[in-house]
């Protein structure tokens, strides 16, 4: 994990948002985007709060067979997936998804299709390796992600964590640097880790966040699995983004301290954010 002590970053809190100080229709301007940020944040921090309550229900089997001793952890195909990126993400084969979800094309799946991702049921010992081997689900079919699942996690290298990470930036029209900059300060581009306090992965997301934007959208990933962490990173970062108007000090502190926290007791973790602004500099 990156570990860069910097020089806090001069007039640093000065960047963000120049309004005029001296009419009226600027205090109107202001105070309309105080107002559409704490409406933002508040719906994230509502999302996140009930996610240990509100779960996703899993969804129909859809005619999928994950054979015996396994069971379905569902993904929803999106715009631009392929079987093949779906297979590698979670560690399994083109063949294993098209036999389980009775796909006759293999070159041929749908926006919105629900897939099965077949998963050893019980207790495993391998920890993700490659090939087709199938590890352990890290969500389970109440839609609750496990803590500390290192059965659940999946290996990569650094090339699939970067390359990765571009294709997500671009899905979500986000600056590849930023997301770059934080999956770097947060665990050193490292899939395959769980931190002291149960964040996961690259992105290290903790259960409860990553339960939180599975209710928010709607959709579950498996923070235990690369794609899914790097989307659902992605989508928090997505969100703060919309609450603090692109405002990079503001995004990147909120990622580390969360939104509420920034909003009404401002930065205290400076040095998180100074590193990350020195890391987008230097990344690509």
């Amino acid at each position: 994990m990156a570990d860069i002590t910097l020089e806090r970053t001069k007039d640093i809190q000065g960047q963000g948002f120049p309004f005029p100080e001296h009419t009226k229709e600027s205090r109107r301007s202001r105070q309309t985007r105080v107002v559409y940020q704490h409406i933002i944040l508040i719906a994230s921090t509502l999302i996140l709060l009930t996610a240990s309550v509100i779960v996703s229900q899993q969804p129909s089997a859809n005619a999928a067979n994950p054979g015996n001793g396994n069971a379905c952890s569902w993904y929803t195909v999106h715009a631009g997936d392929t079987l093949s990126g779906i297979a590698w993400s979670n560690h399994t084969t083109i063949s294993v998804l098209a036999q389980v979800n009775a796909i006759a094309n293999v070159n041929l799946i749908f926006t919105g299709q629900r897939l099965c991702i077949p998963y050893h049921v019980g207790s495993s010992s391998g920890s993700g390796s490659s090939g087709g081997t199938l590890t352990s689900s890290g969500v389970l079919p109440s839609g609750i992600v496990r803590w500390y699942a290192y059965n659940a996690l999946q290996w990569s290298t650094q090339s699939q964590v970067v390359a990765m990470i571009h294709q997500v930036a671009t899905r979500y029209r986000l600056p590849a640097n930023l997301l770059l900059a934080i999956a770097w300060q947060e665990s050193g581009w490292t899939q395959h880790v769980i931190a002291r306090d149960g964040g996961i992965g690259v992105m290290q997301l903790m259960p409860y966040t990553a339960m939180g934007i599975n209710t928010g959208t709607g959709i579950r990933r498996d923070p235990y699995k690369l794609w899914d962490n790097l989307n659902l990173g992605a989508t928090y970062l997505s969100w703060l983004w919309a609450g603090f108007h692109g405002n990079l000090v503001d995004i990147i502190s909120a990622y580390n301290e969360g939104g509420w926290a920034v909003t009404h007791r401002g930065i205290f973790n400076w040095r998180y954010v100074n590193n990350v602004l020195y890391l987008m500099r230097i990344f690509h």
